[in-house]
C-alpha cells in the first residue's frame, strides 16, 4: 500500500535513517545491521551515544514483545497490586528496568518450578518473560557485532529517556484540556493504558 510506504519512509526520516532524498544516511546504515523495528534500534544507538546501553538494550527488549505483566478481567485489583512493586516514579519505561531485576533474583533464588508458580502468582506470563530474555540477548549479540558495549556506569532515568525518546520522537502526546485523551502526531488520539500508574496521574506531556 503506497500510504503504507509512504509512512515508513516519514519514520525513517523522522529517525534519522534517510535524508530528503531518501538516501539512506550513516545511521540508517547502522540501523540496518542491527534485527529490530527501525525505532527500537534507534534507541539502542542513542543508548550507545548516552552511555545507557545495558539499561536501554533491556528496555528495548520489552517494548518489542508482549508485556510480561498479566491483568485478568475478574482479577485486575490483584494484579494491579502485585505489580505495584515494580512502579517508577513517572515512568513505565523504568519499571521494565526494576521487573527485570526482581525476574532475574528470583530466578537464582527459586527451582524451575517454583519459579513458574510464583511467576504465576504474581501475575507474570512466563513464556513472554522467556521471550523478552532472548530478544535481550539476542539485542545484546547484536549490538556486540555492530561494535557497541553495554556501560558499565550507572544511568540516570534523564539519559535512558533522552535514549527512548530517540526512537518515539513522533509518539509524543499533549493532554486535551481536562479530558483523560491525547493528541499525538499527525492527529492521532490516544489514552494512557488503564495498568499503567501514570493513568491515574494525567500528566500534561508524556512520550509513549
Amino acid at each position: 500500500d503506497s500510504r503504507q510506504i509512504r509512512d515508513g519512509y516519514l519514520t525513517l526520516h523522522e529517525i534519522g535513517a534517510v535524508d530528503e532524498q531518501n538516501r539512506l544516511t550513516d545511521i540508517g546504515r547502522q540501523l540496518a545491521r542491527l534485527p529490530v523495528d527501525p525505532r527500537i534500534g534507534r534507541m539502542i544507538l542513542a543508548a550507545k551515544e548516552e552511555n545507557v546501553l545495558h539499561d536501554v538494550l533491556i528496555i528495548a527488549a520489552a517494548l518489542s514483545v508482549q508485556d510480561p505483566r498479566e491483568r485478568p478481567v475478574d482479577q485486575r485489583q490483584a494484579a494491579d497490586e502485585k505489580h505495584a512493586r515494580f512502579v517508577a516514579d513517572g515512568s513505565d519505561f523504568l519499571s521494565y528496568l526494576n521487573l527485570w531485576r526482581h525476574v532475574a533474583e528470583r530466578r537464582e533464588a527459586l527451582s524451575g518450578s517454583r519459579f513458574r508458580k510464583e511467576l504465576r502468582a504474581e501475575f507474570l506470563h512466563f513464556l513472554r518473560i522467556r521471550e523478552w530474555q532472548d530478544l535481550h540477548a539476542q539485542l545484546r549479540q547484536a549490538a556486540r557485532n555492530a561494535g557497541l558495549t553495554p556501560n558499565d556506569a550507572d544511568a540516570t532515568p534523564d539519559k535512558i529517556h533522552i535514549a527512548v525518546l530517540s526512537g518515539l520522537l513522533s509518539q509524543i502526546g499533549l493532554r486535551e484540556g481536562e479530558t483523560r485523551e491525547y493528541l499525538g502526531a499527525r492527529g492521532a488520539h490516544f489514552m494512557i493504558f488503564p495498568g499503567s500508574p501514570l493513568a491515574k496521574k494525567n500528566p500534561r506531556w508524556v512520550m509513549a
